[in-house]
């Protein structure tokens, strides 16, 4: 109890009293002071946060929508466009099930439109109504059967060789071109064509010009009863898919955003780096994500293969025919994938070459110094661009941009784009980019020269007395003559500098 009270008891005169009122007050100003240093600080970080975020959601729904974009043109480009469509499908003529396939449809044609058995039934009864001896008679009744099967196989012979021939061609991409019409307008909801898309999702491939060929290479090989095989309107049932009734409504919503989407989604992208605040990397991952999306619309083609020809009867269609005729539509649509997809990883790392980073930057002054190497070791030998390297030199840039533009055009244009044209344009645009930096001819610097009035030998080393003297009289010295940002090995009297904050580094 004594040591406690004592510990309580008055305080020592030394010992200044202080008003609480005064230390809330001065540590409510010191509170606020604090405050108003770290809250545009705090502003900033909000900012770029926000710019962050709306930068990733313009990409994302950008790279999204990507791979629609693309459907939505080859939708436009391909199947409205009858001579891409024709081109594409015309090498069905020559292959071997889709011939078998258009054999068979055309002898069944002619089988329903020509009663061969009848016809020849009522031939052998006829020759057996002449009182002929009963031994020619039994030879006419043995000769039935093998009649039927010989017109049968001269049907199909016929059949055979018309399709194997190279006049088949021209008459397949006539019977393309007339089907291809009736899709578009099927599609286009137009009833009064030929072909339309049935309730219960049934399209098929017109057999007429086929079957007037047919019928007219019979009658010019003397069997004179294909004249009774009369005009036919008949379509090949290629496909039977509840779908289809549902594709008429989506053709026509796609041809109508077959050119809005790309643009929109192109722009989504080059507004989300512009919103980036760190643009190098935002562009590469901007780069990087549309090639996955192009890879990811790459697979889904290869497994829309396996659920096409499964999802065809093949009663309508056989599976082999199935699969030669999807193989047949989707080059197009793979190749623009390919060149969306190889445009996105080459911006990628064009964005990673050129941006502040320690490899790319170690790269570049590597490539610079080989550079200047070659450049000095032409010049000792007395070879030089001249005018040629320095008209170069100041358009470098713009050299450079053309070497992209090209490279894009070749990926985006040319058909078909096969890994050996992309892998030598590739090789060609960096042999172009390497040629541009060694033929350029950069200014050279003049020599330094001294100061008026300064004795031979003076230069930057070590000042005297006279020049530390000079130094502490006039703090602000002017620099040595050459190259003012090479501020090596000097010294003199500095002001100190702000901090750099973190949130301020460039990209």
């Amino acid at each position: 109890m004594d040591g406690s009270q004592k510990s309580a008891g008055p305080r020592t005169a030394g010992t200044i009293e202080t008003d609480p009122a005064d230390e809330i007050a001065r540590l409510s100003a010191e509170n606020a002071r604090l405050r108003g240093q770290l809250g545009p600080a705090a502003e900033h970080r909000a900012a770029a946060r926000w710019r962050a975020f709306f930068a990733a959601l313009l990409i994302t729904i950008g790279v999204i929508l990507a791979p629609v974009s693309v459907v939505a043109y080859w939708t436009k480009g391909y199947i409205n466009d009858t001579d891409r469509f024709v081109a594409s499908l015309a090498p069905l003529a020559e292959d071997p099930a889709v011939q078998a396939y258009l054999v068979d449809e055309i002898v069944t044609v002619v089988n329903d439109n020509v009663d061969i058995e009848g016809i020849t039934s009522d031939l052998f009864d006829g020759l057996a109504n002449l009182d002929l001896p009963p031994a020619a008679q039994n030879a006419l009744g043995l000769l039935e059967q093998p009649a039927i099967q010989g017109v049968q196989g001269l049907i199909r012979s016929t059949a055979t060789n018309i399709v194997a021939s190279d006049a088949f061609a021209q008459l397949w991409e006539q019977a393309l071109r007339t089907s291809q019409t009736q899709v578009i307008a099927a599609l286009e909801g137009d009833t009064g064509g030929a072909l339309v898309i049935s309730d219960t999702g049934e399209i098929g491939i017109q057999l007429g010009p086929i079957i007037d060929e047919v019928k007219t290479e019979l009658v010019n090989r003397g069997f004179s009863l294909a004249q009774n095989i009369p005009e036919v309107d008949r379509t090949i049932v290629v496909a039977q898919s509840d779908s289809l009734v549902q594709a008429r409504t989506g053709y026509q919503l796609l041809n109508v955003l077959g050119f809005v989407l790309p643009v929109v989604s192109l722009g989504l992208i080059a507004l989300g780096v512009l919103v980036a605040k760190r643009r190098s990397r935002t562009l590469i991952w901007a780069g990087l994500t549309l090639a996955l999306s192009m890879a990811i619309l790459a697979a889904g083609i290869a497994v829309g293969r396996i659920l096409f020809i499964s999802a065809l009867s093949p009663t309508y269609l056989p599976n082999n025919v199935a699969q030669a005729l999807y193989d047949a539509v989707v080059p197009f649509i793979n190749t623009t994938a390919l060149s969306v997809g190889l445009v996105g990883f080459t911006v990628a790392v064009v964005a990673y070459l050129a941006g502040p980073f320690r490899g790319s930057g170690m790269l570049r002054r590597s490539t610079i110094g080989t550079a200047a190497s070659i450049r000095a070791a032409a010049g000792n030998a007395g070879i030089t661009t001249g005018g040629f390297g320095a008209f170069l030199y100041h358009y470098r840039r713009l050299a450079h941009v053309l070497i992209g533009l090209a490279a894009a055009a070749v990926a985006i244009f040319w058909r078909p784009l096969t890994p050996p044209v992309i892998l030598w344009t590739a090789v060609l645009a960096l042999i172009a980019v390497l040629l541009v930096e060694v033929l350029q001819r950069p200014p050279v610097a003049p020599p330094a020269t001294p100061l008026a009035g300064a004795a031979p030998g003076d230069g930057p080393g070590p000042a005297g007395p006279a020049a530390r003297t000079d130094t502490a009289a006039n703090p602000t010295l002017p620099l040595p003559p050459g190259d003012p940002d090479n501020l090596r090995g000097q010294t003199g009297p500095t002001e100190p500098l702000e901090p750099i904050r973190a949130d301020s580094r460039p990209d």
